[in-house]
């Protein structure tokens, strides 16, 4: 899962950008997350200038 910092994020578009499958879209001046895409989460939270997204990591219990 990916977490979004809507506060310092500065709309640049990178994320949107490096989004192969339409996880992260840039529409009117705000981005749009649809995680039940599948994307490499990691490469996108990297390319924010400012980390405005960072991974989440999921643990299960057994």
């Amino acid at each position: 899962m990916i977490g979004y910092d809507e506060k310092i994020c500065v709309r640049c578009g990178a994320c949107a950008s490096e989004s192969e499958n339409g996880g992260i879209k840039l529409e009117r001046g705000k981005i749009i997350i649809d995680e039940t895409k599948i994307e490499d989460w990691a490469s996108i939270a990297a390319i924010c200038p400012v980390g405005a997204l960072i991974l989440k990591n999921i643990t299960s219990s057994v």
